[in-house]
């Protein structure tokens, strides 16, 4: 027999019950019958879509499979609702999730694999621990030369400041050279920056590391590039 494709109600239905069942600390199973009788769920399909829910938002790995259209949305929805710690642990839950796949059916699940990349690189560049964004700031307005010096003493491995949600603390020495070197213009195709910083009047390029900390990447001018925000997501996403 064919399984009926999961709707958007469905889906949007699903994740509010798993807000209120993770909130209230109330067992899935209360809430499954909604989504079976009311939305014409199947069972098991209802456990999994609400059980999810409360994955994403402890960082654990889940073993019932969504779908992409879901994983975008239960995404979407924890970055708008939540702090963004909340959406680094979502996203380390679909890390699991994907690597727990792979083992059991050697497939990479590519379509939630970009999901998960997406969001990997919000985090990364709206996460400013220990105010990261004034800290770069502060940096920019050293000489070159003077940045160069710390730099060669600094560790180039970024340090793990979390090992459950997977922060990295930055060196703004890094960043502040990288954007010193380029000079206002996309490394990649050449263009001035769109427009400048309201905090300093800075041309705004985005430092992308080209081999990403969680993959192993140096935090090291050698491993970054300064691009614009199209060129950046085409790095990502192209």
């Amino acid at each position: 027999m064919t399984r009926k494709r999961i709707t958007t109600e469905q889906i949007e239905k699903a994740f509010e019950l798993g807000i209120k069942s993770f909130n209230d600390n109330i067992s899935v199973s209360n809430f499954k019958p909604v989504l079976v009788n009311d939305f014409d769920m199947n069972p098991s399909s209802a456990q999994g879509y609400i059980e999810t829910v409360g994955e994403l938002l402890t960082g654990h790995c889940y073993t019932r499979t969504i779908n992409t259209q879901a994983t975008e949305y239960y995404l979407s929805q924890i970055y708008q609702r939540y702090p963004l710690t909340s959406l680094n642990l979502a996203i380390e839950a679909v890390r699991k999730h994907l690597d727990y796949y792979l083992s059991k059916t050697s497939s990479p699940q590519e379509p939630i694999r970009l999901i998960y990349e997406k969001y990997a690189i919000i985090c990364e560049q709206e996460f400013d621990h220990d105010d990261f964004e004034d800290k770069v700031i502060i940096a920019k307005k050293d000489s070159s030369e003077s940045r160069l010096f710390r730099l060669k003493s600094a560790p180039k491995q970024a340090k793990l400041i979390d090992a459950k949600t997977k922060l990295y603390r930055r060196n703004p020495d890094v960043v502040a050279e990288t954007l010193y070197r380029a000079k206002g213009t996309c490394e990649r195709c050449k263009q001035e920056a769109p427009f400048l910083r309201k905090k300093d009047n800075s041309p705004y390029l985005e430092v992308h590391h080209i081999k990403m900390l969680s993959a192993g990447g140096l935090d090291w001018t050698e491993n970054t590039e300064a691009l614009c925000p199209n060129c950046h997501r085409e790095k990502h996403f192209g």
